[in-house]
């Protein structure tokens, strides 16, 4: 018998030995259990809680009424809403004032820029340029060498840093508001606070960026009224005004 005889037959037995293992009808179906008994269960028993189609559905014990409305004084009327969305603006607007993530830094720097502060400017008390400078720990700033982007959420520090930045730019802004591009309408831009040193409702609207409203208004004459002295009140009026316009207050 030659080699190719032999693997041959050598072959042929161990198809022989395998043969029975293949013995038997192929299954007819697929993930089915045999069951001992006609009434064994397989799973949950029809009789434990939760298992019956009845216990899905709701009913008055088991169910829980949610409020009309989520404010003090429970559901508002449709119409009320909707007057108050068109006085704030567009969506894209209401979408911006409805954010509440912490002014970024170079955020700030622009707007007071754009208000004609001089940011280089140095001076004691410190400037409103130096508080920004040096108060970069208040503020939330990167810490790129440890791998740490600026804080996008208020802290006390960086709310009230940002407050003594908006009174110490105060007086630019007061002085330069009519020669801000972005408060000019053909060209012109109106006077922060009025001759009876009133504010300035459009004045006003330019520094907040939203339409100024009554209450605004009563805010802001409040505070000159009251203050020690009438430039003081204007100073930390308009400082007011930014930090609640930018403080989702």
């Amino acid at each position: 018998m030659n080699r190719t005889s032999k693997n041959i037959a050598f072959l042929a037995i161990a198809l022989g030995a395998f043969a029975p293992a293949c013995a038997g009808d192929p299954p007819t179906t697929i993930g089915e259990t045999e069951r001992e008994t006609e009434t064994e269960v397989i799973g949950d028993s029809p009789d434990k809680p939760g298992s019956k189609p009845e216990d899905a559905v709701g009913g008055e014990n088991n169910t829980h009424d949610h409020m009309d409305g989520l404010g003090e004084e429970g559901k508002r009327d449709p119409m009320e809403i909707a007057a108050q969305r068109e006085e704030e603006g567009t969506p894209f607007q209401r979408a911006r004032m409805h954010s509440c993530q912490k002014v970024q830094i170079a955020a700030i720097r622009n707007l007071l820029t754009d208000f004609g502060v001089n940011l280089g400017a140095t001076g004691t008390p410190p400037t409103a340029g130096q508080l920004l400078n040096e108060g970069g720990t208040a503020l939330g700033q990167a810490n790129y060498a440890a791998r740490i982007g600026e804080d996008i959420v208020w802290t006390a520090a960086g709310a009230a840093k940002t407050f003594d930045i908006f009174v110490q730019a105060a007086p630019e802004i007061i002085a330069n508001i009519e020669n801000s591009a972005h408060c000019q309408v053909n060209g012109t831009a109106p006077s922060m606070f009025n001759a009876d040193d009133t504010c300035n409702a459009d004045a006003v609207t330019c520094l907040i960026g939203r339409p100024s409203t009554a209450e605004h208004l009563a805010i802001c004459n409040s505070i000159v009224q009251n203050a020690s002295t009438v430039a003081n009140g204007k100073n930390i009026a308009v400082a007011a005004m930014l930090a609640a316009a930018h403080s989702c207050e």
